[in-house]
């Protein structure tokens, strides 16, 4: 190295200043000259030692090559990352168009103190929050300023695109990756019967995991209550943080000598906000990181004159999480697009696994309602197959509540349970608009494998096929040019009688999948698991699903949902949306190593 050799040259007299050669100078004794060193370098090492104590106090993990050299510190006054709602500007007005001009670049930023490449749109992290109503036009121009010739891609993550299956941003399937220096223009018309907590998100590459996403609200229109009456909305992007870049984090995972562990996450992040206690960081990992009070975050304000809806995105990268408000019950109310389901009154929701989505309405006990309580989020570490040291599993956000406290509600009296997302019911009876069986059955195997054609890589395959981003994307190409490596079963239909379909998904892993189908929602008739041997299920073969009889009175609709290891979910959708329509493991490791695949409704 360069500072190794200069190191080694010998060392030349110095010139004296002028101020100091025209003075006499008399030479010390050698005892003097050993007794002066001897006292300067003691006195070095104290002061030295006197600031990695003072920085080790601070919380600053200290890379001695920088330790001389830190950036300026983060603001750690008191602020709210909170993300306040306005339904009651969308909710009573007829139905618009709405034009965005986003600008994608990237900068450095501290998103829990440690300093990181972020994804920014507009400059910001995370991307401005869009809010519309049934019925409405956006149209977004997306302007890419990336270097290196990293393109990007965004996709509306739940919204359906009927008609619009080229604005769905699924790169590789249907749309190349918008190139730096040029601009697409994403034109999507809401279904005007659609609502609900949706998000957008890059869906090229790992971008995704490094800060490219935002959330997308979609009012109800109402026409029965008034703006006093409407409740308080907050949205909650909440995810799992990587102190690596994504494509490091990737390599990682494919690396044979990882033996297909997952990279467990460093942190977490509220609206793109977290605390890193920088002494958990390890020497094998140094960071760049100033201490954090998570105390400061405020991630919620809220009125306890109202009722207050929070809107939850799971828009991590790997991990599932809980979440409860101190001194406060929550009651989950939809999932996904709005769905309603059944909830009750409880102290702790979860897992809510990445790409799900919940709102909750949570309501204030007599202490809450005086005191900043916390937003405690955690979790959920089965899936972790090693011990990040590095990471604080739960962390704690501060909420604070306004006004006088609501009279005490019948819930406070409950014995509060843990809600399950995952075991969720409808709120209406299903059977009504479900057939009593499908007209197309198809039925998919999901696994994790290293083989040794692969350099022992993991690889995620459906029935048995490693999906890669074809280019040109398979929408602008004759079916016949497509590769090997495109897994896309064709489903033909009409307008005047659609298709019912069956998807009967089989997780051969050990591991949870939660998956996404773009462009439709799906009701699920069946989930089953086994920890005593593989729970798969093939309607061809057996004469009975494990499972037992489908449920088509609790089936609950969905667009993303928790495949549990070594079982099968029956996902029923009806086929009257064409396009080609992706659907993929949301764990980002695992779609980008191969488990995805697509339907070509036609």
């Amino acid at each position: 190295m360069k500072w190794m050799r200069m190191s080694r040259r010998r060392s030349q007299p110095a010139a004296l200043p002028a101020e100091i050669a025209t003075r006499d100078f008399v030479p010390q004794a050698p005892s003097q000259r050993r007794r002066f060193t001897f006292t300067f370098a003691l006195v070095s090492t104290l002061l030295l030692a006197a600031f990695l104590i003072l920085q080790i106090q601070r919380g600053r993990p200290i890379n001695p090559l920088t330790a001389w050299s830190q950036p300026d510190p983060v603001n750690t006054e008191d602020s709210s990352s909170d993300i306040r709602l306005h339904p009651e500007e969308h909710v009573f007005r007829n139905a618009t168009t709405h034009t965005f001009h986003w600008r994608v670049t990237t900068g450095k930023r501290r998103p829990d103190g440690v300093l990181k490449r972020v994804y920014l749109i507009n400059n910001v992290f995370p991307g401005p929050t869009i809010e519309a109503r049934s019925g409405d036009r956006l149209v977004i121009h997306v302007e890419n300023r990336l270097e290196d010739g990293e393109g990007l891609s965004i996709h509306a993550h739940g919204l359906q695109m009927r008609w619009a299956n080229d604005m769905d941003g699924a790169v590789g399937i249907t749309q190349d990756p918008v190139l730096p220096g040029s601009t697409f223009t994403y034109n999507i018309t809401i279904d005007s019967d659609q609502h609900g907590t949706m998000w957008y998100h890059s869906h090229f590459a790992e971008q995704r995991a490094d800060g490219l996403y935002g959330g997308l609200i979609v009012h109800q229109p109402q026409t029965q209550v008034s703006s006093s009456d409407l409740p308080l909305e907050h949205l909650l992007l909440v995810g799992d943080w990587y102190h690596r870049t994504a494509v490091e984090a990737l390599e990682r995972y494919m690396h044979p000598g990882a033996f297909g562990l997952e990279t467990v996450p460093d942190s977490i992040l509220v609206n793109g906000r977290g605390a890193y206690r920088c002494s958990d960081a390890v020497p094998a990992r140094p960071v760049d990181c100033l201490a954090v009070d998570s105390a400061s975050i405020r991630a919620l304000n809220l009125d306890a004159t109202r009722k207050n809806v929070l809107r939850v995105v799971n828009v991590g990268a790997y991990a599932g999480f809980e979440m409860s408000v101190l001194g406060a019950v929550l009651t989950p109310l939809t999932v996904d697009g709005g769905h309603d389901i059944k909830g009750f009154a409880s102290k702790t929701v979860g897992f809510l696994h990445p790409g799900e989505r919940v709102s909750l309405l949570v309501e204030p006990s007599p202490v809450a309602a005086h005191y900043k309580t916390d937003l405690v989020v955690t979790f959920d570490e089965d899936p972790f197959k090693y011990e990040n040291s590095a990471l604080t599993p739960t962390h704690a956000f501060s909420v604070q509540w306004h006004g006088d406290l609501l009279r005490r509600s019948k819930t406070e009296r409950a014995i509060f349970q843990r809600f399950d997302i995952q075991d969720i019911s409808a709120a209406n009876d299903q059977s009504k608009e479900l057939p009593e069986t499908a007209d197309q059955v198809i039925v998919l195997y999901t696994t994790t494998q290293k083989l040794a054609h692969i350099g022992n890589e993991p690889h995620g395959f459906i029935n048995n096929t490693m999906w890669t981003p074809q280019s040109p994307s398979l929408i602008d190409l004759p079916r016949n040019q497509w590769n090997k490596q495109q897994l896309v079963p064709q489903i033909t239909y009409s307008e005047a009688s659609p298709l019912w379909v069956d998807i009967v998904l089989n997780n051969l892993d050990e591991d949870w999948h939660p998956f996404h189908l773009h462009g439709n929602d799906f009701w699920v008739l069946s989930k089953y698991s086994s920890d005593l041997n593989w729970g798969s299920y093939n309607p061809y073969e057996d004469s009975a699903p494990p499972g037992g009889k489908y449920d088509l009175v609790r089936a609950i609709k969905r667009d993303t949902f928790y495949v549990p290891r070594r079982g099968y979910a029956v996902l029923r959708f009806r086929a009257d949306n064409p396009g080609l329509w992706m659907m993929h493991c949301h764990v980002l490791w695992h779609q980008a190593s191969g488990m995805a695949m697509a339907f070509d409704v036609r």
